[in-house]
């Protein structure tokens, strides 16, 4: 995973050479010979070429499932491509993927229930927290220790947008013009790493919302949320790959040499353990501080008949620091990059910007044209090219007769629904304002040739759209997500033109149905 290069490899290379050792056995070690009831071994001549051609097949299977890590996106697409709207079923290492494309089968997997399809169980999955976020090994079932995490991030997060954007608007633009001051010039011009910059910036906005401003001052802690993403991926994925009786000894070990976790866990619990004090002295009647911030409000939104412990909060806290850094600093990379490579709409977005950013940042609303102009990014270059996932808890059937067994996941294409011809005009054709409504839009910003039938905002979920995920389940912090990117990109606009050292070089790399950006993709930040 080359896009993996903050985390020191001295601590992991050892234990990976085991790894990788494990996996070429498991995956090509041939077939057990079958048994005679009396312990004997059959070698008759068509049993040994069943056993040969039996072999062969599982050979060649479990290379086409491990082929899925590097060539993953690309398989979705071809196997959605051939199946014609119907399920379609791709073995990965470690699992089974059934993917629905039409809106029928997208409701019936919306709507099952969470004891047999399960979100959170495909995340555990995933992201394995048990190893990765300080033994967070949460159900398997949604709503087990209650869900208030979804009111504090869809309700309390969003309703304090007006308080925090003018603030991080400050702060975004300060911070950015220190790390463009940092970057080496070449030839005259500063070249900047774009996705390393954007991810900085990132954490520092989210820290600041998140936590406050004491626990983004605190060096230590902002270089552990940094790496914590990448330490993250490295280690679910490679507990992920061993076997499952290896899979307990090689997480411990691998969390035991990969410290993020241990200091994001160490700063944030005291804090926890301060707010639940003063939760306590406020139900006997005294006087406390009020804080704006989600960990107050994870606390203030968890079960009332069993409150979480500050042990729990900062669990959440911690889960839901993976999902906001690495899907927003992916996602504002490749809009920079579109930004770069569509020129044509830095006009009409900077006049946009000229009579609404203010109101946007008193506000949280607004700015019609930029929040087109990310979906539209998002839509050709998503992060993901799977979506909705649910994990089997119970075999489960679709009203087609597909079945998935325990352990299966059912899931949807997402990048092959959003770039189909089925539900978008030129699918593949950048139209940076394609969901706005075209009698909305003034002579300079006609620059779009196609449009929606219907206009649509970046945080709208449909069938066709799946980024946020999916119904009731869709994710419930996508205001703020897309409040951060307009804030961020905003800014790049009004005060920078943009333009890519190489235009023709590859900007991503991809890992099972994961896009990311190169770190090493140049931007040139010209004042505007």
């Amino acid at each position: 995973m080359a896009f993996l290069t903050s985390v020191d490899w001295t601590e992991v290379l050892p234990l990976s050479f085991l790894v990788l050792a494990c996996l070429i056995l498991v995956a090509f070690a041939p077939p057990p010979l079958q048994q005679k009831p009396h312990g004997g071994v059959f070698l008759s001549v068509p049993s040994l070429a069943v056993i040969g051609i039996s072999a062969i097949k599982k050979i060649r299977n479990r290379a086409s499932a491990w082929r899925y890590l590097i060539h993953g996106q690309s398989i979705i697409q071809r196997e959605f491509d051939n199946a014609h709207n119907e399920p379609f079923e791709i073995f990965a290492p470690d699992n089974r993927y059934v993917f629905v494309s039409s809106e029928k089968h997208i409701k019936e997997v919306d709507s099952a229930p969470d004891t047999v399809l399960s979100l959170q169980a495909a995340s555990k999955q995933m992201l394995q927290p048990a190893y990765t976020m300080h033994g967070f090994n949460w159900f398997d079932r949604r709503g087990t220790e209650g869900v208030g995490f979804v009111r504090a991030l869809r309700v309390l997060l969003t309703n304090n947008l007006p308080q925090i954007l003018p603030t991080l608007s400050c702060i975004v633009r300060a911070r950015f013009e220190q790390l463009h001051s940092e970057h080496a010039k070449v030839n005259g011009e500063v070249h900047s790493p774009v996705y390393p910059m954007i991810i900085q910036l990132v954490v520092l906005s989210n820290a600041l919302s998140f936590f406050g401003e004491e626990l983004a001052k605190n060096e230590a802690f902002m270089i552990a949320a940094l790496s914590y993403v990448e330490e993250t991926l490295i280690c679910a994925e490679i507990v992920r790959l061993v076997p499952k009786f290896m899979a307990p000894f090689v997480g411990k070990m691998l969390a035991s040499r990969l410290k993020c976790q241990k200091i994001i866990y160490s700063a944030l619990l005291p804090v926890a353990e301060e707010r639940c004090l003063e939760r306590d002295y406020k139900k006997l009647g005294h006087s406390v501080p009020d804080h704006a911030d989600c960990i107050q409000w994870i606390m203030q939104t968890s079960p009332s008949q069993k409150p979480w412990t500050p042990e729990r909060i900062v669990h959440e806290l911690i889960a839901i620091w993976f999902g906001s850094v690495h899907a927003l600093s992916t996602t504002i990379t490749f809009a920079i990059h579109d930004l770069c490579l569509h020129p044509e709409y830095v006009t009409p977005l900077r006049e946009e910007l000229a009579h609404g950013l203010d109101n946007f940042e008193q506000t949280g609303k607004g700015l019609a044209l930029l929040d087109s102009f990310i979906k539209e990014s998002a839509r050709l270059s998503p992060v993901e090219s799977m979506s909705t996932r649910r994990a089997a808890l119970k075999p489960f059937t679709l009203s087609d007769g597909t079945s998935v067994g325990v352990g299966d996941w059912l899931c949807t294409p997402v990048r092959a629904l959003m770039q189909s011809g089925s539900h978008y005009p030129d699918p593949l054709e950048f139209n940076g304002f394609r969901f706005v409504d075209p009698s909305t839009i003034t002579e300079s910003a006609k620059v779009s040739k196609s449009f929606q039938e219907k206009p649509s905002r970046l945080v709208d979920v449909d069938n066709t759209f799946h980024v946020w995920g999916t119904g009731r389940m869709a994710c419930p912090g996508r205001y703020y997500a897309a409040a951060i990117m307009k804030l961020i990109l905003g800014q790049i606009i009004m005060k920078y033109e943009c333009r890519l050292v190489d235009s023709l070089a590859p900007r991503h790399i991809t890992w099972r149905s994961t896009m990311i950006p190169r770190q090493k993709t140049m931007v040139v930040f010209t004042p505007h």
